[in-house]
């Protein structure tokens, strides 16, 4: 978790950095898809269906929910920790600097000793906390329990989110 901390804290001097750049940004990377596909999926996730069906004793889990982000804010990219990898952060930011994280994600990776991937891991979440700097850190199972989560983002003094 203190690599995350440290994630967040890098990814707010970095993204600070890439708002201020007056550099043309590149478009069309993988990040920036995942991110508007994640979000698309989301909203459809969160719209009701009147044609859903009743649920059955065999249905299907929900579908999964980023929980924690921000009004104005859509996920722009993944990092995972590279020492944790049952930790994974969410990188919310402004619409308007999707391309931006898709072109420079990867510096703030190494920064944060992290890596880009296409997704977080949504089964077995047990938890996310507010890492700050618009990083959700998505705590996973079985090696963390809600408990043990929630314990270890209050400790780093970051918010848990319910």
């Amino acid at each position: 978790m203190k690599n995350l901390c440290v994630l967040a804290l890098a990814s707010g001097v970095l993204l600070a950095a890439v708002g201020c750049s007056k550099g043309k940004s590149e478009t069309g990377s993988a990040v920036t898809s995942t991110a508007a596909s994640t979000t698309a999926a989301t909203t459809a996730a969160a719209a009701p269906s009147a044609a859903a069906p009743a649920p059955s004793a065999t249905a299907a889990a929900p579908a999964f929910t980023q929980k924690g982000i921000k009004p104005g804010k859509v996920v722009v990219g993944y990092m995972q920790d590279l020492k944790d990898e049952s930790q994974c952060a969410v990188v919310t930011d402004a619409p308007a600097n999707q391309a931006k994280f898709a072109k420079d994600g990867d510096k703030l990776a190494a920064m944060m000793k992290g890596k880009i991937v296409p997704s977080c891991p949504t089964t077995n979440v047990v938890g996310t906390c507010d890492a700050g700097f618009g990083m959700l850190a998505n705590y996973s199972g079985p090696k963390w329990t809600a408990d043990t989560a929630k314990k270890d983002c209050l400790a780093h003094h970051q918010k848990w989110v319910d």
